[in-house]
């Protein structure tokens, strides 16, 4: 029987199959690109859902040297976190950092209820300028090129995987967002944000929680997300009425020169 953390690693799977230009297949799983799009880590990563079988981390980092080639980063994720653990300490010898990843599925009512009127639906020409906005006011952001690498895959998304975002305004403007990838029983919610100035007012609940709605209008029974372990929006998506169905791990190695502060996000 399939569990839960496979239906989900297979999904990441599907959409970024759907949102490259190119495979490359490793021993342990499949390294996915789009030439195109060299500075978005999350569009140039490798799945590793197959065993290690005693691989080490020299033997992954090879792999992944010769998969990347001609990539200034690297990005893992391991589906088996026994695997990870038994190559964790070997990765970081390789100046790889790791992220504890926390898949997390709807499975319950919200604490209380959003307020869903507050949020509406909206297209590439307003969801773009945004996610620009909110790459440039974070560290790794600035760089030039980031923000409008991360505001125009938003179009790669649409024609890839039918994206969909789900936005709520204050003053005006937008103040927050997410996005909603849809193939038939399996929805997930990705990349939530809220500027910082209209946070603690509700807006990522809503739009979380109206993403959830209209993925379980049209068909979806298994609506998830991915969390990091140690940040703190993993407990709102619990209050949310989301519960932790498994983890799996992250490894990054940034550019030589870049800090982890400079470049963390940069998916």
């Amino acid at each position: 029987m399939t569990s839960d953390l496979e239906r989900a690693f297979a999904f990441q799977q599907r959409v970024l199959a759907r949102t490259s230009t190119r495979t490359r297949e490793l021993p342990w799983g499949t390294a996915y690109f789009h030439d195109d799009f060299p500075l978005r880590y999350d569009a140039n990563m490798a799945m590793v859902d197959r065993p290690l079988a005693g691989a080490s981390a020299d033997d992954l980092v090879v792999a992944l040297d010769e998969a990347y080639d001609g990539f200034a980063h690297r990005e893992v994720e391991l589906a088996s976190v026994a695997d990870a653990d038994s190559v964790a300490l070997g990765m970081a010898g390789h100046d790889y950092a790791a992220e504890h990843m926390v898949v997390m599925a709807r499975r319950r009512e919200p604490d209380r209820e959003p307020d869903l009127d507050a949020v509406e639906e909206i297209g590439l020409d307003e969801i773009q300028p945004f996610t620009a906005e909110v790459t440039l006011r974070e560290p790794w952001g600035t760089a030039p090129g980031v923000a409008e690498t991360m505001a125009e895959f938003r179009r790669v998304l649409v024609e890839g995987v039918g994206a969909r975002f789900f936005a709520q305004r204050l003053d005006g403007r937008i103040g927050g967002s997410c996005e909603l990838y849809l193939d038939g029983e399996i929805a997930q919610i990705e990349d939530v944000n809220t500027l910082e100035e209209f946070r603690g007012r509700g807006v990522a609940r809503n739009v979380v929680l109206r993403a959830a709605e209209e993925a379980a209008r049209s068909g979806a029974t298994f609506v998830f997300l991915f969390a990091d372990e140690q940040d703190w929006p993993r407990h709102l998506y619990g209050r949310l009425g989301f519960d932790e169905v498994g983890q799996s791990r992250l490894f990054t190695r940034w550019p030589e020169g870049t800090t982890r502060t400079a470049a963390d996000g940069a998916g």
